[in-house]
């Protein structure tokens, strides 16, 4: 950089529903996403924040990370300053360090950076806006002032979110060494297995999780013959216990269950509740310090769009006011009648009039996976389709037709043209051909003929033409009389 040039460089790290970090222990830390500063020789920087104290417990600490970032220069000098702001952007607190050295991996920063209390209790409403606690980090070269400022905005949210699990146990005098049940969602699965070589083992096994949760507790409860619940177990995990990606639960002992049957086994059935909380972190980055111009004007992009989708996202997971389910053969799914009325007409119809799914309180679907399901829902809530693979494509476009919700099935039919391969352009041909979808049908109809000199004589062609032999006919026709105009 040239001497007559200094730069600037202001990081600015929301923490969204603090509060829900009442599950880390003294000496953890909430570490925000990485941002890179091209003009202090491209070295990588990151803040970590200590709610509940680093090296006392009745302080917050707050520590400026450099990074390992390769090739970058072995140790850099800089000045930095980190402050909380309020919800106007203002400073509330502030504290500057003299200039520093940083080798990869250094921390450097205030651990009694400011009193919990005054953070989280006498002052809150100034500090933590809507739960929200905003800080800040100014980070330079020179001791002259600046003349580049560069901003760099991130974002981390977290989120509570509870799993109901209910489940009947059938003859459980006569099992056997087994896996028992599977329940699997977006977030967690795990198995339930009976051990019959230890009478006393019924436990949760192969627990598994996304990588963004970083609280778990489970609740274990048995009901007994008169529907009260009993508690046999329960188990919390935190960021330490979290590395193993494969937990287990015991419950409380099943060979006590057995020996008092009429209380427990009502016909020979045992039945459990499981109740899971979860503590979910999610970060996101708005990589603006490209951009050379004053803080807070036009770097965010709708935030409040943002919020909103991030709110109606957290009503669906964590079934907040619901007031029907979508049931599968496998799960249920409660969810909100208005949301699911104004984003398809279909379900408007079922809510609207005396209907045996409006009278029910139930949506029974048979005919698609949990998955499919879960996915649909999850658009219908936040409008946005992430990580589509072709495996679940079509059925997703399936579903959306049968509920009438043209923005998904066009989402999904935009997808299919642009992933078509020798393995799937005939399913998506057929497709097409039996949901009158022209613009997806010509689509693929332009891929095989493209390819036709390898697709005419592979095997799935094959399988087609004996399967849908008009369907055939009408690409081949079409690869012979090109110009044709074919009904």
């Amino acid at each position: 950089m040239a001497d007559e040039e200094a730069e600037e460089y202001t990081f600015r790290w929301k923490i969204e529903n603090i509060s829900h970090c009442w599950w880390l222990r003294s000496t953890e830390e909430i570490v925000s996403p990485s941002f890179i500063a091209d003009g202090l020789d491209g070295t990588k920087w990151s803040l970590s924040l200590y709610p509940r104290g680093c090296t006392d417990e009745h302080s917050i600490g707050f520590y400026l990370n450099r990074e390992r970032d390769g090739d970058r220069p072995n140790a850099i000098e800089v000045y930095y300053k980190l402050a909380f702001l309020d919800k106007d952007g203002l400073i509330v607190k502030e504290r500057t360090s003299l200039k520093s050295s940083f080798k990869e991996k250094d921390t450097r920063g205030f651990p009694k950076y400011d009193d919990q209390d005054t953070v989280f209790v006498t002052r809150r409403g100034e500090y933590l806006p809507e739960d929200t606690l905003t800080v800040q980090c100014t980070l330079w070269n020179r001791e002259k002032t600046p003349v580049k400022q560069r901003y760099i905005y991130a974002r981390t949210i977290f989120r509570v979110n509870r799993r109901y699990v209910e489940w009947k146990i059938d003859k459980i005098g006569t099992l056997k060494s087994t896996h028992i049940k599977r329940y699997k969602d977006n977030l967690i699965s795990f198995d339930l297995i009976f051990n019959e070589q230890k009478i006393d083992e019924l436990k949760l096994d192969g627990i598994s999780f996304d990588d963004s949760l970083k609280y778990i507790s489970c609740k274990a409860l048995v009901l007994d013959s008169d529907g009260k619940k009993e508690n046999c177990g329960f188990q919390v995990y935190y960021p330490n216990h979290l590395t193993n990606k494969n937990l287990s639960f015991n419950l409380k002992s099943l060979k006590m269950m057995m020996e008092n049957k009429s209380r427990y086994l009502p016909d020979d059935v045992l039945s459990f509740e499981f109740i899971f909380s979860t503590v979910q972190c999610s970060s996101c980055q708005k990589n603006s310090f490209k951009f050379e111009c004053e803080p807070c004007v036009g770097i965010e992009k709708s935030p409040h769009m943002t919020v909103l989708i991030d709110d109606l996202k957290s009503m669906y997971n964590d079934a907040l006011f619901t007031d029907t389910v979508l049931r599968t053969p496998t799960h249920e799914f409660p969810v909100h009648k208005a949301i699911l009325s104004a984003r398809s007409p279909v379900f408007n119809r079922m809510f609207s009039t005396d209907m045996m799914e409006n009278n029910n309180g139930c949506v029974e679907i048979t005919d698609f996976e949990d998955d499919t399901v879960h996915r649909m829902l999850l658009y219908m809530y936040t409008d946005s389709l992430k990580d589509l693979e072709l495996e679940g494509a079509d059925e997703l476009y399936k579903i959306a037709e049968k509920y009438d919700i043209p923005s998904l099935k066009s989402s999904c039919s935009y997808f299919l043209k642009e992933n078509l391969y020798q393995t799937n352009a005939c399913g998506v041909l057929f497709l097409a051909d039996q949901h009158n979808d022209v613009d997806l049908k010509i689509a693929a109809q332009k891929y095989i003929i493209s390819q036709s000199d390898q697709f005419f004589e592979s095997q799935e062609w094959e399988d087609f033409m004996s399967a849908h032999l008009k369907l055939a006919a009408d690409v081949m026709l079409k690869k012979i009389c090109p110009g044709r105009i074919w009904q």
